[in-house]
């Protein structure tokens, strides 16, 4: 993961570095720091070989309309390579923006479906509590499928993504048992769908190799996260998330230099792992 805290005039230099060593980029979208699709289109243009993932771009203030333009423009330049992310945001900064709703749970849905049948390049009619889209289509479609994502948590919203998203994004903190409950919740809402299209996991896991004096201000302690200061500790953690469920890991850096922290893993991580498993990384 591109972390936040990286200087957008750096992310181009940064996601370049990365290219080809991991399977796939995410770029951060948190309040107050750099725009997601900035962002995507800068990773984009920078590197040749790994999918970019939004992660996660914050349904209150997203159009899904507007949205569902800009993704389709950006996987029509560079077809096969874009991830889109939807989620609730976090609801205390939603409120301080004025763009919280009462039912997160609602605007999700309806952005979810407006965004992947806009994407499929369908004409749009939706009329819901918090979308209106009456009749629109795009006029330029993404040519390769663009998997939309939800980036959530509780198990309600599990269970809607399952019913309504092409996958599901677990952020940090997601330990293997609570990939386990989640790949069960994600199953029912499948299931009572009738969703047979595949639905992947992917799992944000906080990592740093070294101690634990050295991590990123303000990261919760409460969360799970691997922190070893010997790689085969890391490796061991990630594989314990994959054979919960995941089909993906992503690993967010929490030490204090994020790049260093990438670079550590690309060296003294992501070979080894590699070659145990079979899932991204």
């Amino acid at each position: 993961m591109v972390r936040r805290e990286v200087p957008p005039e750096e992310v181009r230099a940064h996601a370049r570095e990365l290219d080809g060593v991991f399977d796939a980029l995410w770029v951060v979208e948190d309040l107050q720091f750099a725009g997601g699709i900035s962002q995507l289109t800068a990773v984009l243009d920078a590197t040749e070989k790994a999918r970019v993932g939004h992660g996660i771009a914050p349904t209150p203030f997203r159009s899904p309309v507007a949205l569902a333009m800009e993704w389709a423009t950006i996987a029509r330049m560079h077809p096969g390579r874009l991830v889109g992310g939807l989620g609730h945001g976090v609801q205390e900064w939603m409120r301080s923006i004025g763009a919280a709703v009462s039912s997160p749970m609602a605007l999700l849905e309806e952005q979810l479906t407006s965004v992947r049948a806009l994407l499929s390049g369908e004409s749009v009619n939706v009329h819901g509590r918090y979308v209106t889209v009456d009749g629109v289509g795009l006029e330029f479609p993404p040519e390769v499928p663009v998997p939309v994502l939800a980036g959530v948590n509780g198990p309600k919203s599990l269970e809607l993504s399952g019913r309504f998203a092409d996958g599901t994004i677990l952020g940090e903190g997601s330990s293997p048992e609570v990939v386990e409950r989640a790949r069960e919740v994600i199953g029912r809402g499948r299931a009572s769908a009738g969703t047979k299209h595949p639905h992947q996991l992917v799992v944000f896991v906080a990592f740093h190799l070294g101690t634990r004096d050295e991590l990123i201000d303000g990261f919760d302690e409460s969360l799970w996260r691997s922190v070893h200061d010997k790689p085969t500790g890391v490796i061991e953690d990630l594989e314990s998330v994959v054979a919960a469920g995941c089909d993906s890991v992503v690993l967010v850096p929490i030490g204090r230099d994020p790049t260093a922290d990438l670079r550590s893993a690309s060296r003294l991580i992501v070979p080894d792992l590699r070659s145990r498993l079979t899932s991204s990384i």
